[in-house]
């Protein structure tokens, strides 16, 4: 009787070391993420209020909200906005429907589905800058691949600058940053249908339901938060693309290209104005916050259904 006290308060001390020792494990992480990810933010979102220029004597004047006013009345923002927009929609809706094919076409185990892995997986790989070189390869309207297999095909009759055409340089940015989001894509969805129960696909055959009938209402509601999960990191970083802008197009040509990472680059270091720079990307990361906590938002609603 008199060692159940003790046993009782050496039992409800070990929490509290736990807690100890487990703070003291993740202190080191807290403090790389405050030193290279909170105070940067939180230094440029301070420099977003001041008029800096390179060459102008610092700390500059103190601008309050005139650089986000300025943002409000600059075309060349909204041209950059509404890039933003259309290049991040196209380029997630073409990864996704693209990853989502290859996920099934794996899934379904047919011959050379193992062959295919390695290719889905191979963009993936390879880093930014050289997927951008490799596509201006591509694109090249001397010696590009593209414009050899066009002719050979004889879709079209001469070599064309696809990146000197407003209308062909967004697409073909798009495509090229598509290619390098479908590997993702296809690692979550090719996940989650692995992890669906082969009994229910069994079942709804019974029934009687076909090869789409099983994707719509079994395999598409099955993987349903996992898509979302896809879109949502697709979408955050077709928001912030700036090495396949920046190595392809330099946002041309004329402002067809120009996405809101590379306006903030060329206001901030080509036209050395870093106070409205670093509002516009303060504002590219508040849409960027808000596209993630609208999903956090949304997720239990799908868990509950």
């Amino acid at each position: 009787m008199r060692a159940s006290p003790t046993w009782r308060k050496s039992r409800a001390r070990r929490p509290i070391r736990f807690d100890l020792a487990l703070g003291a494990l993740t202190m080191p992480a807290i403090v790389l993420i405050l030193a290279f990810s909170v105070l940067p933010v939180l230094y440029v979102a301070y420099l977003s209020l001041w008029d800096l220029r390179f060459g102008a004597p610092l700390p500059g004047e103190f601008a309050g909200w005139g650089n986000y006013r300025f943002i409000l009345g600059d075309a060349s923002v909204m041209t950059a906005l509404r890039n933003t927009a259309y290049f991040a929609a196209l380029s997630v809706a073409i990864a996704t429907a693209v990853g989502l094919g290859i996920a099934l076409l794996l899934d379904s185990e047919s011959p050379g589905a193992r062959w295919l892995v390695a290719g889905a997986v191979l963009p993936w790989a390879i880093p930014d800058v050289v997927n951008a070189l490799m596509w201006q390869w591509i694109y090249n309207p001397t010696y590009g691949a593209l414009n050899g297999l066009l002719t050979s095909l004889r879709v079209i009759e001469t070599y064309r600058a696809w990146l000197s055409a407003p209308w062909s340089a967004m697409h073909a940015v798009v495509v090229a940053y598509s290619w390098k989001l479908v590997p993702f894509v296809v690692i979550i969805l090719y996940a989650a249908l692995r992890s669906v129960p082969p009994e229910v696909y069994e079942s709804a055959q019974i029934d009687g339901a076909g090869a789409w009938a099983r994707f719509r209402h079994v395999s598409l509601p099955l993987i349903a938060p996992a898509v979302a999960v896809a879109v949502l990191f697709c979408v955050v970083w077709s928001m912030r693309a700036f090495d396949i802008v920046y190595l392809l197009t330099r946002g041309g040509p004329g402002e067809a290209t120009v996405v809101l990472s590379y306006f903030t680059f060329a206001k901030a270091f080509e036209f050395g104005d870093l106070g409205a720079g670093a509002a516009v990307a303060c504002v590219l990361g508040a849409a960027t916050l808000a596209i993630t906590l609208a999903y956090w938002w949304l997720l239990p609603a799908g868990h509950e259904e």
